[in-house]
């Protein structure tokens, strides 16, 4: 596959501008060079030819070369004193030219962070109104409509599932609302029975580790009791297992592992507590009853797609039909909240066999269902695939959303959480779905960032969160509008502090005194 060079200097503006041009042109191979980059890189990008380059001057005027064409950007309403101002005035001129180039928006705009809720969440909870978030949306990112329709709307079934926490005492001084006082729980599983195509998560097949996994569990047990403290014996609101796939493991060892959960954080059946048993070719009944027999209140059964020819594609072990069984297995069983995850823009896949998957969804009709939209992740397998096979593979179009948002509906799940990744294909979104009262309250806590999560296992992040009880920033906030009160940084009244365990299973496994120590210091 050939490369497509763009130049961009400084090397501040990169990350922007190359989201901006690979939203845009995601058929192409885009490959950035900076001034910092290697000779020989810069010696082949220069033989090739840019496709695109932008160079920002010092008195803030960028010279600007597209194609066959160029120009001289001129700033109006910022200055390059103030770099985030300016930036955004580049990338909006930048988006125009992109736009015209190619005859069509990009659904999110200008936006490429992972939580572009954020600001219908951060208006919702200041009480301000719809019309306020869909004008901010549409004049500072360039959103669609119906993007900023759908923030809204999702905003408020966050703030209504929050609603639901409730704290006697307050686990953090300063707390003003009932979620921020408690934390969540995520207890990460590292393996999986095989690596799927697109997959760049931490995940190691549990094959390659002669011991099945047994000096993992025990480590993270022992972790899970060394922070048992943190919270004063508190419980959380909300614990998750996921992964990985949980349910590599044997049903011994995912007894033991929610056996310590529930002694160290004193879980029971008020706890939200989901274990993602993710691929059918890692459920069995056994582990489905350990599963049961321990309360837990929410699982995942993925098939990511129904289509046999993509399964094998992507490298899925278990069969459409098996996951249908594994299914059907659960509902026996008892499980009345069940989640299933589909992916949209899979190599290979069109409207009609999307068509497929939501049909065969309508039929089993789970609690959830989550909505994923391809991320062409360059550390996958997948990056490999795109270099031979390209891009033309991939399709995800506003009629295939329409398709999945249908299927959704037609069985009573209404949207409830969002979030996105870099390189999503068409530019679309994650989307979770839920029967009302069957969300995921994790989920919400999580990509809002509004409640402290201990994570435990390699590769998962701690994040103390911690409200501010400063009531003159109340008062300030007030007279702000809605951009003004975002950009303040302290929309959320909340401090935020964060410590990663090691993603590699052995130096999480021989470090392990380590990262206790440091995680007991962030929460003291």
């Amino acid at each position: 596959m050939n490369n497509t060079y763009v130049y961009i200097e400084p090397e501040k503006f990169l990350m922007d501008v190359l989201a901006l041009l690979r939203s845009f042109y995601a058929k192409l191979d885009i490959k950035p060079v900076v001034p910092e980059s290697r000779g020989d890189v810069k010696v082949e990008a220069e033989k090739a030819g840019y496709f695109f380059s932008v160079k920002v001057l010092d008195n803030g005027r960028a010279l600007v070369s597209f194609k066959e064409s160029s120009f001289e950007f001129v700033p109006v309403t910022s200055s390059p004193e103030d770099f985030t101002a300016y930036k955004k005035e580049l990338c909006r001129k930048l988006y125009s030219v992109f736009k015209d180039d190619t005859g069509h928006d990009l659904p999110w705009g200008m936006m490429n962070g992972v939580r572009p809720t954020k600001p219908a969440f951060i208006a919702a909870l200041a009480g301000r109104g719809k019309s306020e978030s869909d004008e901010y949306y549409r004049s500072e990112y360039l959103v669609t409509d119906e993007k900023a329709d759908m923030s809204w709307e999702i905003a408020r079934s966050e703030l209504n599932v929050l609603s639901g926490c409730e704290h006697r005492e307050s686990v953090c001084a300063g707390d003003r609302r009932g979620y921020a006082g408690g934390y969540s729980v995520y207890i990460g599983i590292p393996f999986c029975p095989s690596r799927c195509l697109y997959c760049s998560f931490t995940a190691y097949p549990l094959a390659a580790f002669k011991d099945g996994g047994d000096e993992y569990v025990k480590s993270l047990i022992e972790e899970m009791k060394a922070c048992s403290g943190i919270f004063h014996g508190t419980a959380p609101d909300s614990v998750y297992m996921g992964g990985g796939t949980p349910t590599a493991l044997n049903a011994s060892q995912l007894d033991r592992i929610i056996s310590t959960a529930e002694d160290v954080f004193f879980t029971g059946p008020s706890i939200e507590f989901t274990v993602e048993a993710g691929r059918a070719d890692s459920i069995t009944e056994d582990k489905l009853k350990v599963l049961k027999k321990h309360g837990i209140s929410r699982i995942s059964v993925n098939p990511q797609t129904f289509n046999q020819k993509t399964l094998d594609l992507i490298g899925r072990k278990a069969t459409a039909a098996e996951t249908i069984e594994s299914f059907k297995l659960a509902r026996e069983l008892g499980f009345d909240n069940i989640n299933m995850d589909i992916i949209l823009g899979l190599p290979g896949e069109g409207i009609d066999e999307v068509k497929h998957t939501c049909e065969v969804i309508e039929e089993l009709k789970p609690d959830s269902l989550t909505v994923h939209s391809l991320a062409l992740k360059r550390a996958s397998f997948l990056g490999e695939w795109i270099e031979k096979n390209g891009h033309s593979a991939f399709t995800n179009t506003d009629e295939i959303q329409a398709l999945a948002r249908k299927c959704a509906a037609s069985i009573g799940l209404e949207p409830y959480y969002l979030y996105r990744q870099k390189d999503m294909c068409g530019g679309f979104e994650n989307i979770g779905y839920a029967l009302p009262g069957k969300e995921c309250l994790y989920n919400v806590v999580m990509m809002e960032e509004v409640q402290s999560i201990l994570g435990f296992g390699a590769g998962t992040i701690s994040k103390k969160v911690v409200p501010a009880s400063d009531t003159d920033s109340d008062k300030a906030a007030g007279d702000m509008n809605l951009g003004e009160l975002i950009r303040s940084g302290d929309a959320l009244h909340m401090d935020i502090s964060r410590c990663e365990n090691f993603k590699e299973v052995g130096d999480y496994i021989n470090r392990l005194p380590e990262l206790i120590d440091r995680k007991n210091e962030l929460f003291k």
